[in-house]
């Protein structure tokens, strides 16, 4: 019997907004585990709409966060680098 390859489900919201929140929501988790100091989000139609909700979400977890918009490039959101080291995250522990 042979073998079915199949590909790993794709959620994506359907809408700008929920896309770009998406994008930094997941940027912000690779921040804050050390994998990344500094993402930018770009070519998104919904991350000016989503930078408000990204900046709360990026200021309650203690990483930088930036609206850039330079014309006539689209707007981009810059996020990283962590404002307060990885002890001060709550729900981490410091290793003894």
């Amino acid at each position: 019997m042979d073998r079915i390859i199949t590909r790993l489900p794709a959620t994506v919201a359907g809408d700008p907004l929920g896309r770009a929140l998406m994008e930094i929501d997941a940027a912000i988790a690779l921040v804050l585990t050390g994998i990344a100091v500094t993402i930018t989000v770009c070519c998104f139609e919904g991350a000016e709409g989503a930078a408000f909700t990204g900046a709360v979400w990026a200021q309650a977890a203690g990483v930088a966060f930036r609206l850039r918009h330079e014309p006539p490039a689209p707007v981009s959101v810059v996020i990283g680098t962590r404002l307060r080291p990885l002890a001060d995250v709550p729900g981490r522990e410091t290793e003894s």
